[in-house]
């Protein structure tokens, strides 16, 4: 996919309907009027709403001001929690999403590219990985640090809670390190998980300390200082329409990590099957009429 396609493969983040490319190529029209700008380096700011809600706005702010010394704190993060090796669980993240050559990968907060750039190495050579952010700065750092020797890489500005891809786009979706900020988590999830084809995976993360330790004196600890670590795992979020889904605890235990593929349909429950080898009818649905609540 190159520069023009990937153009031409974005839609309004609101209704999906179609944009028009300007004749400069400097911009994109949505049918409401709506101008989505594309900057010299090719970022296309896709954000909305273009006035984003308070949280979002906030997290899009401290980004902003920390891109330079973001890389370190957020090894220093993880380097206290049970010294856990980063590289190695990045690398782990990575792999859920069963990433092969030729494939299209989509990253919502790439932040400054450390996964990007495992991802990049997965779907090379030929594949495609479209990164974004809500953070311009963020974006840019990430920009001038990937090698997009023999794959294709677009960016752009955007929320995660409203993408501007068509359904079923992408090969797998991945998001680490701020989903617990998103002002509107539930749409995020259902956002991630509508552009990934039927088959493909989607690899969320965020902080949330496994509950076995929350009560246990250093993690205690760490509750208070930093709020994000009492954050829940989500399970409430997560779209219908999936299967083997799998949590896993990483970074001391500290963070999360889910992973799940994609279903066309939602599960079902044939609750008026009957139940075989008896002289009566007997079925879930007849049980639950039956049972007291």
């Amino acid at each position: 996919m190159n520069q023009k396609e990937f153009l031409e493969s974005l839609v309004c983040p609101l209704t999906g309907t179609a944009l028009t490319i300007a004749e400069d190529g400097k911009s994109l029209k949505s049918e409401d009027g709506t101008i989505y700008e594309i900057g010299d380096t090719g970022i296309v700011n896709m954000l909305y709403p273009k006035e984003l809600l308070p949280e979002d706005a906030r997290e899009q702010y401290l980004y902003d001001q920390a891109f330079l010394r973001y890389d370190k704190g957020v090894s220093w993060v993880f380097e206290t929690l049970n010294h856990s090796d980063e590289a190695s669980t990045r690398q782990f993240f990575i792999d859920l999403m069963e990433l092969k050559p030729g494939m299209k990968a989509l990253e919502v907060g790439a932040g400054t590219g450390k996964d990007s750039s495992l991802i990049l190495d997965r779907v090379r050579p030929g594949g495609t990985a479209v990164l974004s952010d809500l953070s311009p700065n963020m974006l840019k750092l990430a920009q001038e640090k990937l090698s997009t020797e023999d794959v294709n890489v677009h960016y752009f500005l955007g929320n995660g809670s409203y993408l501007p891809f068509p359904d079923d786009t992408f090969d797998a979706v991945f998001h680490f390190g701020g989903i617990n900020t998103f002002s509107e988590r539930k749409r995020a999830f259902d956002e991630l998980t509508r552009v990934v084809r039927p088959g493909g995976k989607v690899v969320v993360g965020d902080e949330s300390i496994a509950p076995w330790l929350r009560n246990t004196p250093t993690y205690a600890t760490l509750l208070k200082a930093n709020p994000l670590f009492r954050a829940e795992v989500p399970l409430e979020d997560v779209p219908a329409n999936i299967e083997n889904f799998k949590l896993h605890y990483v970074f001391g235990n500290a963070f999360y990590v889910m992973e799940y593929r994609v279903t066309a349909n939602a599960p079902e429950v044939d609750i008026d099957l009957p139940i075989p080898g008896k002289d009566f009818v007997d079925n879930w649905r007849l049980r639950a009429e039956k049972a007291v609540d």
